[in-house]
């Protein structure tokens, strides 16, 4: 497959700075919960999995960057890479886009048939966070949105491949 276009997702320094306090703080509970452990020799549960809940949330929003690949033949890959050793990839098959945005508006979706929204992007990217709407299923007759973040540039070389699926807000 010939690619058409290629975009990294992107983060600050700033960004990244708020995103390492924050993993400190949780940090620092996970530690304060050790110690009272070791101290009573008795765990609090809900303490320890609200903790790790923060973490893994911390994990899924921050540690993972992607990849966007929008390809000739109609075909949008996203590829997650994260932790070192996490690589995987989500295609969409473009022939069945039924809408994309320049911008998510949670709104303006709301009322819409949308099953499930599939998140691919890094919370501490500073792009637009873009929604496009497509049909699968056995028979294409489910609605799923791809949630991404990318760049006005991506969103044009989207718009030149699916001009009449666009959707200005």
């Amino acid at each position: 497959m010939e690619e058409l276009y290629r975009e990294e997702s992107s983060t600050s320094v700033d960004r990244k700075i708020v995103a390492a306090l924050v993993l400190l703080v949780i940090a620092a509970f996970l530690y304060d919960e050790s110690v009272n452990y070791y101290n009573s020799g008795r765990i609090n549960i809900m303490s320890w999995g609200m903790y790790l809940c923060f973490l893994g949330l911390w994990i899924w929003r921050v540690a993972f960057d992607y990849t966007l690949i929008l390809y000739r033949d109609r075909k949008l890959k996203v590829v997650s890479h994260g932790l070192g050793i996490i690589n995987r990839s989500y295609v969409v098959d473009l022939t069945h886009t039924e809408s994309f945005t320049n911008r998510y508006v949670k709104s303006f979706f709301r009322k819409t048939k949308i099953s499930h929204y599939i998140h691919r992007y890094n919370s501490l990217d500073s792009n637009q966070q873009r929604l496009l709407v497509f049909t699968e299923g056995k028979n294409n007759n489910k609605l799923a949105g791809l949630l991404f973040k990318a760049s006005d540039e991506f969103v044009r070389q989207l718009k030149r491949q699916l001009p009449d699926k666009y959707i200005e807000l």
